[in-house]
Parts: structure tokens; sequence; C-alpha cells
């Protein structure tokens, strides 16, 4: 590995010092000559701006997915691998023990998606005041692009990234667990309660982000603290002894032990409706605050 990594690197370190500054290798191909249909809006022109991001986000949630779900086999192996508890408490018993064991590591799993798929949304949210110090937006604010399709077609697509990278995490483990365990597999619908469970608290997590975006737009880095203390009290607060009112001062503890438990549907309408008004909030201060200076 050394050897590769010394080779590989006298040949990028050749090839930067035979190319201009600012250009590539490879010669650009002419652009077309007029924009795809899809590029007719602010959403569609940030969704082609992310694509690529977006696409290695959605893969590489499902390969992490996949990674935790292919030890499910051997996680649920751990009652029936005593042949005497088999005895005791008989085998339909160990199957439902099993099940069990993988059902409540998959909600420790599923906090550690639902972080990570916060974070291709926010980035993406977070352009909104990004682009706009850089002046990339000038070209928009120029034209009859109102701040109100400006501001919820970024929303949208950031809160659309973020869900359908978490689905991808749940999906990947599903389908690695699925095959590691066989006959014994757990059931999608049981992994789904984790999706439906988490995902209004990464809505309410975006609508924190927006009330950031909104009202205190230089500050809104500080909405990362909203994923990190998450992970940090919910994966590690059981191990630091974290009492209960330390791990709801962030909206992922407000989730039930989901999958091993059904879904709390009133507790998830509540942040579902709570995610959207501050979402709606955020765009009050957009609205009327002066744009960014670049």
């Amino acid at each position: 590995m050394l050897a590769v990594a010394v080779v590989t690197g006298g040949i990028a370190l050749t090839l930067v010092t035979t190319r201009d500054l600012g250009a590539g290798l490879l010669p650009q191909r002419d652009g077309r000559r007029y924009a795809s249909r899809w590029l007719r809006g602010p959403l569609s022109l940030v969704a082609r701006l992310d694509r690529t991001s977006i696409i290695i986000w959605l893969v590489g949630m499902f390969i992490l997915g996949a990674t935790y779900g292919s030890i499910f086999g051997t996680a649920g192996d751990l009652m029936s691998s005593n042949p005497t508890m088999a005895k005791l408490i008989g085998t339909t018993a160990v199957r439902a023990a099993n099940r069990t064991i993988v059902l409540q590591f998959a909600n420790k799993l599923a906090i550690i998606f639902v972080v990570l798929a916060t974070v291709p949304g926010l980035i993406t949210l977070m352009r909104i005041n990004r682009d706009e110090a850089k002046g990339y937006w000038e070209q928009l604010h120029a034209r009859s692009v109102s701040r109100f399709r400006l501001y919820y077609s970024i929303t949208a697509l950031a809160t659309v990234v973020a869900v359908l990278a978490y689905l991808m995490g749940i999906l990947g483990m599903y389908a690695a667990g699925a095959a590691s365990m066989g006959k014994d597999a757990v059931a999608l619908s049981r992994f789904m309660r984790a999706f439906w469970g988490f995902t209004p608290a990464l809505i309410v997590t975006m609508g924190i982000t927006a009330a950031f975006i909104g009202w205190l737009p230089r500050w809104q880095n500080l909405a990362w603290l909203v994923p990190a203390y998450g992970f940090f009290s919910l994966y590690l607060g059981s191990l630091l002894d974290f009492p209960d009112w330390a791990t709801a001062l962030t909206p992922y503890g407000w989730v039930n032990n989901v999958p091993l438990h059904a879904v709390e549907w009133s507790t998830a309408g509540m942040m579902i409706a709570l995610g959207v008004t501050l979402i709606i909030g955020g765009f009050g201060g957009y609205a009327h605050r002066d744009l960014l200076e670049n």
C-alpha cells in the first residue's frame, strides 16, 4: 500500500505541474446550445448542481445500511447458539428472542442513519444563505424569481434528499439483514417503523435550520448542533447514564423505541406540524430581511 501511495502520488504531482491553473487534463466538451427543459426554475437548478452529491449520498447510505444489516444473522444467533437455552424455552421462543435482539440493534442503527441523512439535507438547505453570500443567486434575484419560490424550492429539495437518504439506509439494512437471516428474516414493515418514527424528527431538524436561515442567517451553522447532540445523547447517552430530559433536548429524543415498538403517531404528527411551522416561520424572516452581502 505504501508503494501504491508513492507511485500514485508521484503521478498526481507530475500531472498537476503540466496542466494550466484552473484547467483540467481532459478537454472540455461543448455545452448544450439550449438549456434543458428541466432547468426552468430554482428547484431543478439546485437539483442539477447537487446531482452528483445526492447520488453519492443515496448510494452510500444504502451501502452503509447493508454493511450493518449483514451482521443481523450473527446478532440473531446469540440465543440459538446456546443449546441449553433452546431446550428450556423452545425453538419458537428462541426465534422470537433473536428477532427482539435484531430489532433493538436496528433502533441504534436507525439513530446513526437518521443523523447521517440529516447531513446532505442541511448542506442543500444552507445553500440559500451560502450561495447568496457568494453572489451566486444574483442572476436569479435580478429576474422575476420570488423569494417564496427560491426558499421553498430549496427547502423542499433538501427535505426530500434527507428523507430519501434515510430511507436508503433502512432499505439497505433490511436487504442485507434478510439475506443474512434467511427464513428468520424480519419483515420490511417492522424496519419501516424506524423510518416512519424518525422521519418527523428529521423534518423538525430541517425546520430548525430553516428558522436559522430566515431569522439568524449568520448563525445558521449552529443548526449542526441538533444532529450532533442527537447522536451523542441517544447513541452514547445510555452508556453515560443521561437523564430523560437530556435526551429530550433533541427532536430525535422524542421518538419511542422503534422498530421494536409501534410508532406513536400522535407524537409523530405533532413533530411534523412543528417542523412545517418552523419552515413557514423561517420564510417569514427570509422574506423581510435584507439579502446577504457578498
